[in-house]
């Protein structure tokens, strides 16, 4: 029965003291609001801003287009470089299919696929 009391207690002044925790937090967050609030005030000047021109346009930026390749053309020199590194082993290895990147590395592609499935 004691160690109930005991644990009772302990609890206790551990949320209270947590719970004070909190609201002298929430206190120090408000004035330092109402602090900030004040500086604002007090540091802006009320003299007439100059006049000011208006900046000549700038002409849009246009983003070079990837020259148009030919995939079959492309997909033959990918094989034949693999063709060229397993050449000599019987490994059956056959190239299905090629697919573009979106600028990401291999690497950072699997670094973050491999976040993504061992956190599911």
């Amino acid at each position: 029965m004691d160690n109930l009391i005991f644990g009772l207690s302990t609890t206790a002044v551990g949320m209270l003291v947590v719970f004070l925790g909190l609201v002298i937090l929430i206190a120090c967050i408000t004035v330092m609001g109402m602090l900030n609030k004040n500086a604002g005030k007090k540091a802006a000047p009320k003299a007439a801003p100059a006049p000011v021109a208006a900046p000549a346009p700038v002409p849009p930026i246009q983003m070079e287009q990837p020259a148009a390749e030919n995939d079959e053309q492309l997909i033959a020199v990918i094989t034949a470089a693999i063709a060229a590194v397993w050449q000599g082993q019987q490994s059956g290895f056959v190239v299905r299919r090629v697919r573009r990147t979106d600028g990401m590395s291999a690497r950072a592609r699997a670094a973050r696929e491999e976040q993504i499935y061992t956190h599911l």
